[in-house]
């Protein structure tokens, strides 16, 4: 249930966006990094009129294919991919969707700057809404994420970790790199994959990270919860004309006792109703990115 109020949450804000511009039953709404598809299923429940399911996972695609079949509802489109697979099938279907929400996602897109082009391709007037726990008001969250960043490079979470892969990499273009050098490109390749690695190599360029904990897989390039400033999703959507609004999440209240409960609804309270200090305490931030 707390998924579930969370994906009204984000359709509620979206649809108002909407709405006053179009009937729901011609909104077309894309969910991206979809997942089990339960928020396609309850767009669809709503009424809103065509609902573009795509998730990179081939496990999850097959699962809301047959989710869809069970229950009998569904989204009208189903995708396997990325932003590249949804900016090609939306400009040779001709379609342009205004509404895109995705649930934790935004926090593992390598490129944003390459996804917000592509969105903007998509149909420039789209509404974004992005759900992320990767709060960087919140001290709690961050510590808890880094430490999870610092697994995925030293082996404790990623087997072969992060790090052990780069150095790989590198040790087979650069076979006469030394220990130390092989552990100093290592270290500052940090946040790339293979390819800007070779052409950092190829450039004899050393690179710094921009930050001192985000890490992702070098082979796919998915982001291991990573972190980033508002200051920076501002800058990113500033080219395309887009603002940005944050607001706070919230936390789950379907608790085993009813003490638990109150402390959670005290907490959610505290959240909305302190302004600022309310981001310190969130347990997620929402992402709404759409034109002034």
């Amino acid at each position: 249930m707390y998924y579930m109020r969370i994906y009204a949450d984000c359709l509620i804000k979206g649809l108002q966006q909407e709405v006053p511009h179009f009937p729901i039953g011609k909104i077309t709404m894309v969910d991206f990094g979809g997942g089990s598809g339960f928020l396609s299923i309850l767009a669809k429940s709503l009424g809103v009129g065509r609902v573009i399911y795509i998730d990179h996972n081939p496990s999850s695609v097959e699962t809301i294919r047959i989710l869809t079949e069970i229950v009998g509802m569904g989204p009208d489109d189903i995708l396997q991919g990325d932003e590249n697979r949804l900016r090609d099938w939306c400009q040779a279907s001709n379609i342009q969707p205004q509404l895109l929400i995705g649930t934790d996602v935004i926090e593992h897109i390598f490129s944003l700057h390459q996804f917000f082009e592509n969105m903007n391709r998509v149909n420039p007037s789209m509404h974004m809404i992005f759900t992320t726990a990767s709060n960087p008001y919140n001290p709690f969250i961050q510590f808890r994420l880094r430490k999870m960043m610092r697994g995925c490079e030293i082996g404790t979470l990623e087997s072969p970790n992060y790090y052990t892969l780069r150095k790989a990499f590198i040790q087979e273009l650069r076979p006469n790199f030394s220990s130390q050098e092989l552990d100093r490109w290592a270290k500052r390749t940090r946040g790339m994959i293979y390819p800007q690695i070779k052409f950092a190599l190829s450039q004899n360029s050393l690179p710094q990270p921009k930050d001192s904990y985000n890490t992702c897989d070098p082979a796919t390039g998915n982001w291991a919860e990573r972190i980033l400033p508002i200051a920076v999703y501002k800058e990113l959507l500033q080219p395309f004309g887009l603002t940005l609004k944050v607001e706070k999440g919230f936390y789950n209240i379907e608790r085993n006792s009813s003490f638990l409960t109150k402390i959670c609804k005290g907490i959610n309270g505290l959240i909305q109703h302190s302004g600022a200090f309310g981001f310190i305490l969130a347990p997620f931030i929402i992402l709404s990115c759409g034109k002034k």
